[in-house]
């Protein structure tokens, strides 16, 4: 008997599956946590790239413009197709209902100070506004769903319920502005007033009209110019102004929250400035030298001036002999009609044979009943090889005076527009430097060889891609996930 037990006591086959089977719920709970934590994890990245996306979306539309809440909650609308899966709806495609949207004047300047889905922190701000212009963060939380999990929790706490959860994502997105980096430092005040800028930009006969810009002084108005300086703008003179103006840079990136605005005068050096694209340095070895390459001409300087030698130009009064882009026939204040003489141009600048493809959109030949944009048709003329034709005095485009040429788009310059037809900007633009929200970006062509404190010229572009994409590759909306 005693033996028996004692090789009873001795033996050990089949101590495995004794350990096996007190192992066996172990691994297979830890397994189903696995499972869980996956499940959990792919339901939670199918939320957050929800929200970052609508977060993001809205937040691109918070421009300061009365629509900017009906354009950020179509945005968010278009792009409610994410799906999540593995929660209790299964695979669910996110509704409208599935969100909570608060747009933001501002957010706490610490991630660690919590944000409720209101838009209200941890020390009690509420951030939330009902204002289009204050409005830059959009905070998008998509509503906590149900997950179910595998591994048996209720096996241990006798709690059914503690064998779901609920897994919700939130994200803020901020609009910082449109931000240009490299432009002529100036401003003009809006020339369509009342028009939606975006629609003018896709719209030929409102960017064919020329403008007479003057700097306003004391009165400010639709076509006025101004000019724009570093935030610290100590030091910055007419000098660095005009050195600026002739470079086509500015000191410091330009958004439109808020520009730094300078009124100043359209002095000489600032005019000098400007006019080194139509090949004109009159100061010989000074400012601006000829000599210079970080401001040639434009590789076409037709202008309606008698040059003498290679730098001595001459505005002339016969316009039968010597004619540049003139004007619009008609102005209201310093906006014109768009009507101007195109056959008269062509004619003294004996351009009809070369100018005989020069259509519209329409296959429709140009004239004084339907002009073209003078950008438009100065590309043209340097497109199809006809700068170097003579006018009937003996005028041609072709730079002769510095040793070097610019691009295409050397007569164009980039200007912010303000809304000079607010009492608050006008308030800021009465003094010689004030600080002013922009509305957009301008891109605009030098008609004429700046003179008598007037520069003249033509919308061609309106913030970023729209029109003819001249401002495409300079903007850049500043829009980025903050939490």
């Amino acid at each position: 008997m005693l033996g028996t037990i004692r090789e009873f006591r001795d033996d050990q086959r089949g101590i495995a599956m004794i350990l096996v089977a007190i192992l066996l719920p172990v691994l297979i709970g830890f397994a189903l946590l696995v499972i869980d934590m996956s499940r959990a994890n792919s339901l939670h990245n199918d939320l957050q790239k929800g929200a970052d996306a609508f977060a993001l979306a809205a937040a691109a539309e918070l421009d300061g413009r009365s629509d900017a809440f009906v354009r950020a909650d179509r945005a968010i609308d278009n792009l409610l197709k994410n799906q999540s899966r593995f929660s209790t709806a299964d695979t669910h495609t996110l509704v409208r209902s599935d969100l909570t949207v608060s747009y933001l004047s501002g957010i706490p300047a610490n991630d660690s100070i919590a944000l409720d889905e209101g838009g209200k922190d941890a020390n009690g701000v509420d951030w939330k506004t009902t204002d289009y212009k204050l409005a830059t963060y959009a905070e998008v939380t998509v509503n906590p769903t149900g997950f179910a999990t595998m591994f048996p929790a209720s096996f241990l706490t006798g709690n059914s319920a503690s064998n779901s959860m609920n897994i919700g994502s939130s994200a803020v997105a901020g609009n910082n502005g449109a931000t240009v980096c490299q432009m002529v430092p100036s401003f003009i005040c809006n020339p369509f007033p009342g028009q939606d800028l975006n629609q003018i930009a896709s719209s030929g006969n409102l960017l064919r009209k020329s403008l007479k810009l003057i700097v306003g002084g004391n009165n400010w108005g639709p076509g006025n110019i101004g000019f724009l300086r570093p935030k610290d703008a100590h030091g910055y003179g007419e000098t660095e102004l005009a050195t600026d103006i002739a470079v086509g840079r500015v000191p410091e990136c330009v958004n439109t929250r808020l520009i730094y605005t300078q009124t100043g005068t359209l002095s000489n050096k600032v005019t000098d400035g400007f006019n080194t694209r139509f090949d004109m340095y009159g100061n010989g070895g000074g400012f601006p030298s000829k000599n210079d390459s970080r401001w040639p001409p434009a590789p076409n300087v037709r202008k309606g001036y008698k040059t003498t030698g290679s730098c001595n130009s001459t505005l002339q009064t016969d316009t039968t002999k010597f004619r540049g882009l003139t004007p619009d026939l008609q102005f209201s204040g310093q906006i014109g009609n768009g009507s101007w003489d195109y056959e008269g141009y062509v004619s003294v600048n004996k351009l009809s044979a070369g100018l005989a493809g020069f259509k519209d959109a329409n296959g429709n030949a140009y004239s004084n009943a339907n002009p073209p944009s003078r950008y438009d048709l100065y590309k043209y003329e340097i497109d199809h090889n006809l700068v170097g034709t003579a006018s009937l005095g003996g005028e041609k485009g072709t730079p002769t005076c510095a040793p070097t040429t610019g691009g295409i788009d050397r007569r164009l310059f980039q200007a912010a527009i303000v809304d000079c037809s607010s009492q608050a900007v006008l308030d800021q633009l009465k003094g010689q430097s004030g600080a002013v929200p922009a509305m957009g970006f301008a891109s605009v062509f030098l008609t004429e060889a700046v003179a008598n404190g007037e520069v003249r010229a033509e919308i061609v572009d309106i913030n970023g891609t729209l029109g003819r994409g001249t401002l495409a590759n300079r903007v850049r909306d500043e829009v980025q996930l903050y939490r």
